[in-house]
């Protein structure tokens, strides 16, 4: 079954661009990134200027992506109508189980970049349907739509921010603080993710309970985030909220 969600924009502004680009792509692709996490939590969050996707079998779409592409710098990089950036991730032939046996087959733990790659093929499988329509802000007119696209659910995209944030490199502070909002945000905002985690290979959710615990709940890796986080204003994180949300969820 097919939900809906209406976003607000303006026109000619980024989320109507992004949505009138989705409607386009190839339908096996699942819409991931911060447009999908603003779908689930709802709106207001913070803005999003690109767009990425987690698709099979990139190679066999990339030339009908290219023949509408304003350019195609490789790695799954589009620069779309519009000047909108559009990545998209190929997860590989295995699905998310099958995947975790493979790495594990090879006798070493798991390493945080595995164990994200797991996270990914696990949210391209749960990804669930929604018809996505922008109307503006200024008068409520329809501003652009992508009926019955895939969009990562909360629970994948709980999975895929988690196991991000460990490879966030120092250099670039700014996009781990903005994957702890996002995660935040969907722990507190949305439900179901820990539902969803429970199908998921033991190793990833074992990954992702831990980490968002240490992050959310123990009192030291709270006042970190809280510190990250405090930057985005568009809504406060309300961390005591999160927390709570966690434990009930994760006792």
């Amino acid at each position: 079954m097919t939900g809906s969600v209406v976003l607000t924009g303006r026109p000619d502004g980024t989320t109507a661009r992004s949505v009138e680009v989705l409607a386009g792509l190839p339908a096996e692709f699942r819409l991931i990134g911060g447009l999908a996490v603003l779908c689930r939590v709802g709106v207001p969050h913070r803005a999003t200027v690109d767009l990425d996707a987690l698709a099979r079998g990139l190679d066999s779409f990339d030339p009908g992506l290219r023949s509408v592409a304003l350019s195609a710098p490789g790695g799954g990089q589009y620069l779309m109508e519009g000047r909108l950036e559009l990545d998209v991730i190929d997860v590989g032939d295995a699905d998310a189980h099958d995947l975790v046996a493979e790495l594990v087959a090879a006798g070493e733990p798991l390493t945080d970049l595995e164990v994200n790659a797991v996270a990914h093929a696990w949210a391209h499988d749960v990804a669930t349907g929604l018809d996505l329509v922008v109307v503006s802000e200024l008068d409520g007119t329809v501003l652009a739509s992508a009926p019955d696209r895939l969009v990562a659910s909360p629970g994948g995209l709980v999975a895929m921010k988690a196991t991000t944030i460990p490879l966030r490199t120092s250099s670039k502070p700014e996009k781990r603080a903005s994957d702890l909002y996002d995660l935040g945000r969907l722990l507190g905002s949305t439900g179901g993710w820990a539902e969803e985690l429970a199908g998921a290979p033991g190793v990833l959710a074992d990954a992702v309970r831990e980490r968002v615990r240490g992050w959310f709940v123990d009192p030291g890796g709270r006042d970190r985030t809280f510190r990250d986080t405090r930057r985005f204003d568009e809504v406060r994180l309300d961390l005591d909220d999160v927390a709570d949300a966690v434990q009930e969820a994760w006792p």
